[in-house]
């Protein structure tokens, strides 16, 4: 993700020179819903949008598993399905001087399998020249879209091979009281054929990883005490159908601090898959 940001910087001026312009460039969705339609203009007044440019212009959109673009982010996996995510018109005119809307939804099948997962979408918006000066001058974009689905825990989730799902992917320990810990159990899945041991570490708050790529949860700041929060540093994940490797977590707040909620954000990591992330949310009981 890191490289992908740092590629935009550098091509950014040559776009404003000619006039062209595509949003949103990258879309983080916390609880993307499974078994319900998400209308992404209706809930969140988003739209894709291009231009305005200097000449007319006709895009190709479509959408894709990231990875077929060679586009990457940490913690996220190749989103499973592209049917899932659909935009008004896969072929779009942009008249020159305006601005051309897209409305776009997102629709998981309803099925539990789907919950609780991390994904990475990429829609390639490529160029058709079209009309005087258009040959000259071809300029398209690439979108990454990032969508963590409802979490839910109880549940076996469906696991690509290089996939690690925590379920439930976002723990919480509500209503916490100071000085009395709580333990909850997560179930960490992956989609290798044998079991595998895993290393287990927070995400640094002020890591690019973390200002860019994994973004916080919106009300829930980053603990800045990680030593509230304990946890196995390694995990041995079953075989794929063997089931899910217990993972437990114990929170434990000092009395007299002054905080509400918080965040913590565990990193899941192997020299042999891709890394994966859980969300633990924390808020104390209020008197």
């Amino acid at each position: 993700m890191r490289k992908f940001c740092l590629i935009l910087l550098l091509i950014v001026p040559a776009l404003l020179a000619i006039g062209f312009r595509i949003s949103p460039g990258t879309i983080l969705l916390h609880d993307a819903p499974v078994g319900r339609p998400f209308d992404f203009a209706t809930e969140r007044g988003q739209v894709i949008r291009i231009g305005p440019m200097d000449y007319d212009m006709t895009y190709h959109i479509r959408a894709e598993p990231a990875s077929a673009g060679n586009s990457s982010a940490t913690g996220y996996f190749d989103f499973p399905n592209a049917s899932w995510f659909s935009v008004a018109a896969e072929t779009v005119f942009a008249p020159a001087g305006e601005v051309t809307e897209l409305p776009m939804w997102l629709n998981i099948p309803d099925d539990d399998g789907w919950l609780n997962h991390n994904w990475l979408l990429g829609v390639p918006v490529s160029p058709i020249a079209v009309g005087e000066g258009a040959a000259q001058i071809q300029v398209g974009g690439y979108l990454l879209f990032r969508f963590e689905t409802e979490a839910k825990a109880g549940v076996v989730p469906y696991c690509a091979e290089n996939e690690i799902v925590a379920v439930p992917s976002r723990t919480l320990f509500d209503k916490m009281l100071p000085d009395v810990p709580r333990t909850e159990v997560v179930e960490l899945y992956h989609g290798r054929q044998r079991a595998l041991l895993y290393s287990v570490e927070r995400l640094d708050p002020d890591s690019d990883v973390a200002r860019l790529t994994i973004l916080g949860t919106p009300g829930y700041p980053r603990l800045t005490n990680p030593e509230w929060v304990e946890y196995p540093e390694e995990i041995v994940i079953p075989g794929k159908g063997e089931g899910g490797g217990p993972f437990p977590i114990t929170v434990n707040v000092p009395r007299d601090e002054p905080v509400r909620r918080f965040e913590e954000i565990l990193l899941i990591k192997s020299d042999h898959a891709k890394t994966a992330f859980l969300r633990i949310l924390v808020n104390l009981e209020q008197r």
